[in-house]
């Protein structure tokens, strides 16, 4: 019963850190900027970037299916509908990455494939 409890507590401090990740990469702020205005530490915001990535590779290789993301970049953001621009291979794992893709978007799309 107990092992349960921290489970859950775990699994809601994901969840919990999980929306704030989110709630700073679609702010269009820098990520200092977000933690600064939101009260909390750069550091301990990476190092709960970092575990939610640890987890979620974990998950995949448990699964042991590809996995794949979906990112749509939000309209504001998109600078231009050029083609793809360059074409990355990490790892068996591919993406296309059209010109005028934003800054986020691309750094989204390698830690993606970084961890695959």
């Amino acid at each position: 019963m107990e092992q349960s409890l921290q489970v859950m507590s775990k699994q809601e401090r994901l969840e919990n850190w999980t929306a704030k990740i989110m709630a700073c990469r679609s702010s269009g702020m820098t990520v200092r900027a977000w933690c600064q205005e939101n009260s909390l530490s750069e550091k301990t915001y990476y190092y709960w970037q970092r575990r939610l990535f640890q987890v979620l590779s974990e998950q995949q290789r448990t699964i042991g299916q590809p996995a794949f993301a979906e990112i749509t970049p939000e309209p504001n953001n998109i600078r231009s509908s050029g083609g793809v621009a360059v074409t990355v291979r990490i790892a068996g794992a591919e993406a296309d990455i059209h010109s005028g893709a934003d800054v986020s978007t691309v750094e989204t799309v390698l830690r993606i494939l970084k961890s695959c």
